[in-house]
């Protein structure tokens, strides 16, 4: 029996001879110049821990893994509109930077699937007339395209790896400013944990197993809470690291293109369909759209094996403050076009979301 499903998270075979060569060890190497650590989550507790009594200020269109890691440093969290563009709205934030004229500001921002909430020039503004400011970048969205020769280099960027291929753990943090406290800590509780998960869904899909679909949920579904248990942020495992070593990122680059444009294209056949994303040059971490009904319309396409994913469950506090925030997480999905799939996987389910959206 094979089953075929799309979307949701990866499975894997288990590489027998590189677990037992790493096991029980992360790495305190290096990637590009950047610290591994165990998620994009961790990332930012290092960036947090550098500071105390700072105001964060987080995009409203943002998940709780974004503001967790600022809460648990004691951190005052202030939300910022973005547009009906996801361009951060720039008359109220700088008045949020001019309420907070002696205390350090930390400034997350990001791309939203290759587009920019924020121009080089407008950083560089903001950098010359606020000295309080530190600049966070994000680029999970946008990470196979990020150009690090840019106009404007923010103080410390971050990414979460595993969300673009197929590892247990993994997230980058680049420092600009450098980082005071090295301290991480050597948990791989998290790695072994999804790693178990994705070995169980990868033989759930040999055998139909029902039992093991059940538990490799329920470890995907609860796993998360191992990085909300502890402030210190924790290394990559060595499993991990050296998956990424082996990657051909440029093939990875060549087939989510090719996927998301393929999708794009069969999308356009529903009317009722708004795809978020502007270009296949920019981002393909996924195909997001907007439609009316997406909770009724998600649950049809879930009974096909057809898994869209929603990024943002938001806190009725970032709802409040941004209507647009609010819009799209009412409305988004977001499609699979990774490189576990082909042109022809692509045309499929686009054809298939088409037409359950114009039922």
């Amino acid at each position: 029996m094979t089953i075929k499903e799309y979307g949701y998270e990866y499975d894997a075979e288990l590489d027998k001879r590189l677990f037992n060569e790493t096991f029980g060890r992360n790495t305190e190497e290096k990637y590009r110049g950047a610290y591994c650590l165990r998620s994009g989550r961790d990332a930012l507790k290092a960036i947090a821990r550098e500071y105390s009594d700072a105001v964060v200020l987080i995009p409203a269109l943002a998940c709780d893994s974004m503001v967790l890691p600022f809460k648990m440093y004691g951190h005052k969290i202030v939300f910022y509109k973005l547009n009906k563009n996801l361009e951060i709205e720039l008359d109220s934030f700088y008045s949020l930077l001019k309420d907070n004229p002696t205390k350090t500001i930390l400034f997350l921002y990001m791309d939203y699937f290759g587009i920019k909430s924020i121009q080089d020039n407008q950083l560089i503004d903001i950098s010359k007339s606020f000295e309080n400011v530190v600049f966070i970048n994000d680029i999970t969205h946008v990470f196979l395209f990020f150009n690090q020769e840019k106009n404007f280099e923010a103080d410390y960027t971050i990414t979460s790896l595993r969300k673009w291929i197929n590892i247990p753990d993994g997230g980058l943090l680049w420092c600009k400013k450098g980082l005071k406290n090295t301290e991480f800590a050597n948990d791989i509780s998290f790695a072994y944990k999804r790693l178990e998960a994705q070995q169980l869904r990868h033989s759930f899909f040999e055998t139909g197993n029902q039992e093991q679909k059940k538990e490799y949920r329920k470890i995907f579904s609860e796993v998360s809470n191992i990085l909300d248990n502890n402030p210190i942020p924790a290394c990559m495992s060595k499993y991990s690291f050296e998956l990424i070593k082996r990657t051909n990122f440029n093939e990875i680059f060549n087939t989510r293109q090719n996927n998301a444009k393929a999708l794009m294209n069969a999308l356009k056949n529903s009317a009722k369909i708004t795809i978020l994303q502007n270009s296949v040059s920019l981002s393909n971490l996924y195909v997001p759209f907007l439609i009316d009904n997406r909770d009724t319309k998600q649950q049809e396409l879930n009974r096909l094996g057809i898994f869209n994913t929603i990024i943002w469950p938001l806190s009725e506090e970032q709802m409040n403050v941004c209507n647009n925030s609010k819009y799209i997480v009412n409305h988004m999905l977001a499609a699979p076009c990774d490189q576990r799939y082909t042109v022809k996987d692509m045309e499929y389910i686009g054809k298939e979301i088409a037409r359950i959206v114009n039922e």
